[in-house]
């Protein structure tokens, strides 16, 4: 997808989320908005942070304001760049790249609520080199009921730092002969 295609379909995405005033952090700098619909609906307009695993080829990017978060971890082949991210369940796409796990957390009225993705895609394109943006469109079910949401989201000025912390080298495989202590 070229950057006028991606700009079009974010620009479409946006529309659809809704036309509200752009937040002053998000000019400029990294930055992720997101609204879901379904069992329940809400949004989050939020800066982000994106941490790249050498060692798990995973790029881990997360947004929080207040007590609202999403993150997304995208799993490349080699190394982390523009693509398709199909969006599949924890417990595969880590297994499957490139792939994507996306992840929904807010408190309700009564209790915390949490989604996982299933299904969908996360688009990325590199746009000048180095800095990313993307198009997130997932589909998701509950981790304590039947529930079932649609997130549809953007994220913006993307630059992906080193992972500062949980990020822990793969075993090494029985064959390579290194022995594991």
């Amino acid at each position: 997808m070229r950057g006028s295609a991606l700009l079009s379909l974010a620009l479409a995405v946006s529309f659809a989320v809704g036309c509200e005033r752009v937040p002053e952090e998000k000019q400029g700098g990294p930055f992720l908005e997101a609204r879901w619909i379904g069992a329940d609906s809400g949004k989050i307009a939020a800066p982000l942070v994106a941490e790249w695993c050498d060692s798990l080829r995973m790029l881990e990017i997360l947004a929080v304001r207040g007590d609202t978060g999403i993150a997304l971890a995208l799993y490349a082949k080699s190394t982390f760049g523009a693509g398709t991210y199909p969006v599949l369940p924890p417990a595969r796409a880590d297994s499957s790249p490139p792939a994507a796990s996306v992840a929904l957390r807010w408190f309700a009225e009564t209790s915390i609520r949490g989604f996982q993705g299933d299904s969908g895609t996360v688009e990325v394109e590199e746009i000048p080199p180095g800095v990313f943006a993307g198009v997130i469109v997932a589909h998701g079910h509950s981790v304590t009921d039947g529930g079932k949401l649609t997130i549809r989201g953007t994220f913006s000025h993307l630059v992906p730092g080193p992972a500062g912390r949980g990020c822990v080298p793969r075993k090494p495989s029985s064959d390579s002969g290194a022995s594991i202590d």
